[in-house]
């Protein structure tokens, strides 16, 4: 058994669906699933975007293994809490007051 076929099979049992539910959500064949559930050949790439889309997995991790490394990636709402905390903490007191009342936190 390969790699690529090892972790296509996790996947699928993870997500608790048949290889039929993966075609009709990924769009690749029943056929071409078939043979990569098999081992018959490995997906390439456009295809396995597709199966990782369907199955909420890494396209990386589903073609080579390696987990993707999130430390790098900038989440948009945490920058936007950094700016909203740092008004905040610029602000004084009184307007400080009207916006607690306005959210009702008294």
């Amino acid at each position: 058994m390969n790699d690529f076929q090892k972790r296509l099979r996790k996947a699928i049992a993870d997500k608790g669906i048949t290889a039929s539910e993966l075609s009709r959500l990924s769009g690749v064949g029943k056929s071409d699933i078939s043979n990569y559930i098999n081992g018959v050949y490995v997906a390439k790439q456009d295809k396995v975007y597709l199966l990782a889309n369907a199955l909420g997995v890494d396209p990386g991790w589903l073609m080579t293994g390696v987990e993707p490394d999130l430390s790098d990636i900038i989440d948009e709402k945490s920058i936007e809490e950094q700016i909203l905390l740092e008004k905040w903490n610029q602000t004084d007191e009184a307007i400080k007051a009207a916006v607690r009342k306005l959210l009702d936190m008294k």
